[in-house]
C-alpha cells in the first residue's frame, strides 16, 4: 500500500521547524530595528556636535573667551591657546593659524 502525502508527524515537525525559523527571524529583525534607532539618534548627535564645532572654528580667536554656552566650553590653556569642549569632543584652538 503506497500512499502519497505526508504523515501527521511529518507535518507537525515541519510546522515546528517553520515556527522556530520564523521566530528567530522576527527576533533578528526586532534587534536590528533597535540598533537602527540607536544609530539614527547617535548620527543626529554627531551632526549637531560637528555643527557646533564648525561654529566655534569660524569665530575669531578673540571671541573664544565668551563662546561658552550650554554643552560648549572654552577654557584658556596658555597664551594663544584655548581648549574647546563640545559635549564629549575636545579640541585645541590656537591663535596661530
Amino acid at each position: 500500500m503506497n500512499r502519497r502525502g505526508f504523515t501527521l508527524i511529518e507535518v507537525l515537525v515541519a510546522g515546528a521547524l517553520f515556527l522556530t525559523v520564523l521566530s528567530s527571524f522576527t527576533y533578528v529583525l526586532k534587534t536590528a530595528a533597535g540598533y537602527v534607532a540607536k544609530l539614527e539618534a547617535k548620527s543626529g548627535e554627531v551632526c549637531r556636535t560637528r555643527s557646533e564645532l564648525e561654529r566655534i572654528r569660524k569665530l575669531p580667536f578673540a571671541a573664544l573667551a565668551g563662546a561658552s554656552s550650554g554643552e560648549t566650553q572654552t577654557v584658556p590653556v596658555a597664551a594663544g591657546l584655548y581648549l574647546v569642549r563640545v559635549k564629549t569632543v575636545y579640541t585645541l584652538r590656537s591663535s596661530y593659524q
